[in-house]
């Protein structure tokens, strides 16, 4: 993962985002989400997760899917 995001690609991808936003979905494209059925829970403290938040919602994302990103980082990172 990219420690840092280009401004200029974040900005068009969210002009087409909105461009296209009521556009119908493509004729026989089916959204397909990773099986993820193993669920982790993970105790964190008030500040802790305070901290998590502000990042995700720094990167605009959900904190889960910022945690997930982490995790998969790190595995990829232990394999190398």
């Amino acid at each position: 993962m990219a420690k840092t995001t280009d401004p200029q690609l974040i900005a068009r991808l969210r002009e087409e985002s909105e461009r296209t936003k009521d556009d119908p979905f493509p004729g026989g494209v089916r959204s397909v989400r990773p099986n993820r059925s193993q669920v982790y829970s993970v105790r964190l403290s008030a500040e802790e997760q305070a901290r998590v938040q502000s990042v995700a919602d720094a990167m605009h994302l959900p904190a889960s899917t910022l945690v997930r990103s982490w995790i998969l980082d790190r595995l990829d990172q232990e394999s190398a």
